[in-house]
């Protein structure tokens, strides 16, 4: 059994990505893992101040918001899930914030397998580029990341139109094959 934490940039609790995280979360949990969805929407999480308090405070932020829950859950995670939609081709600010919040302790998410989940209301894979270059550019800081799976649907941008295309049904199917 392996633990799951998947980081929903959405601000959308019901869009595409949303959607998408919902398959992949059922998928993992169906195949007996324990997996977990984080809306980072419904989270409250400052942007990085860059002051390295955390680095003088034993790796504590002098911030008092919710990272502190998601660091956790991140820490124990033996996988970690990073979703989001593509905004001016890039993730949200919602998953941006916590990425760059990891700064205090990213080294720490060593050895952990990631999995990328994007949505994009462009037609094609080249409205992807920018977003799974930064996404990589966060993991390819943490030592031994292992990439395990990349998830791109494009060409959908009203929620629901994700159902009807072939990557609804392999949203289960990674979270279920982990």
């Amino acid at each position: 059994m392996k633990k799951v934490v998947l980081l929903s940039g959405s601000p959308r609790p019901n869009g595409n990505s949303s959607m998408l995280c919902d398959e992949f979360i059922r998928g993992a949990a169906e195949a007996g893992n324990k997996a977990e969805k984080i809306l980072l929407s419904r989270k409250k999480v400052a942007g990085c101040m860059g002051c390295n308090a955390c680095y003088r405070n034993g790796g504590i932020c002098v911030q008092k918001d919710d990272m502190e829950e998601i660091k956790n859950k991140l820490l124990e995670a033996d996988v970690i899930v990073l979703a989001s939609p593509v905004y001016f081709y890039s993730m949200t600010a919602q998953l941006k914030a916590v990425i760059d919040r990891t700064y205090s302790f990213y080294q720490e998410l060593a050895g952990k397998e990631f999995y990328f989940i994007v949505t994009c209301a462009g037609p094609g894979m080249e409205y992807t580029e920018t977003i799974l270059a930064a996404l990589r550019g966060f993991t390819c800081c943490v030592p031994d990341a292992k990439e395990r799976g990349i998830l791109c649907a494009t060409g959908v941008m009203e929620a629901g139109e994700v159902k009807a295309i072939p990557e609804f049904k392999q949203a289960y199917e990674m979270g279920k094959n982990l």
